[in-house]
């Protein structure tokens, strides 16, 4: 079952990365900006704006550093991702900032389904990569942003082939769900 129509909710550059990603891809996009750079973006590609309140039928939603934590009510059973670094240790808003703080070097990125208790969903894909010390957001993220991409592509791969082993076992064909 082919994901197409993808409502993206994010912000910051790592935001604008991941909504690239997704175009490049020929995704059909409706996106719900929270700050200048995705609202930019949304001009430049002529993309469809949209919020939380005028949701319209998508086949997946994709939360890339967007700050708001979603009502439970809106949260469809693995309909919701959130992409999210470091999620193994930091749970919650900010991780870099404590990773930063805790002088770690073994970091993440992570994506999960959305549920009510924050960034406690099913873990769809981890991508784990070792850095120096680093003292800023800006060498974090430059160290990160490639481990981003691969893990929205291999998400996407594995949300696409779940929903196909779902679909199957809905006309009484068994098929064992995959292993992570």
């Amino acid at each position: 079952m082919a994901i197409s129509k993808i409502v993206f909710y994010g912000r910051t550059q790592v935001g604008l990365i991941a909504l690239l990603y997704l175009l490049a891809k020929e995704k059909k996009i409706s996106v719900i900006p929270e700050d200048n750079i995705i609202k930019n973006a949304i001009k430049i590609f002529d993309l469809e704006e949209t919020s939380f309140d005028n949701l319209k039928d998508f086949d997946l939603f994709i939360c890339c550093h967007g700050r708001k934590i979603l009502p439970e009510s809106m949260l469809i059973k693995n309909k919701f991702i959130n992409i999210h670094p470091c999620l193994f240790k930091y749970k919650g808003h900010d991780p870099i900032k404590r990773y930063m703080h805790n002088k770690d070097t073994k970091a993440s990125v992570e994506s999960h389904y959305m549920e009510k208790e924050v960034d406690c969903g099913e873990i769809i894909e981890s991508l784990f990569f070792e850095t120096p010390v680093v003292n800023s957001y800006e060498q974090f993220y430059m160290i990160a942003l490639p481990y981003y991409l691969d893990c929205i592509s291999k998400t996407l791969d594995k949300v696409e082939k779940r929903r196909e082993i779902i679909k199957k076992r809905s006309k009484g064909n068994y098929v064992p769900l995959m292993q992570r």
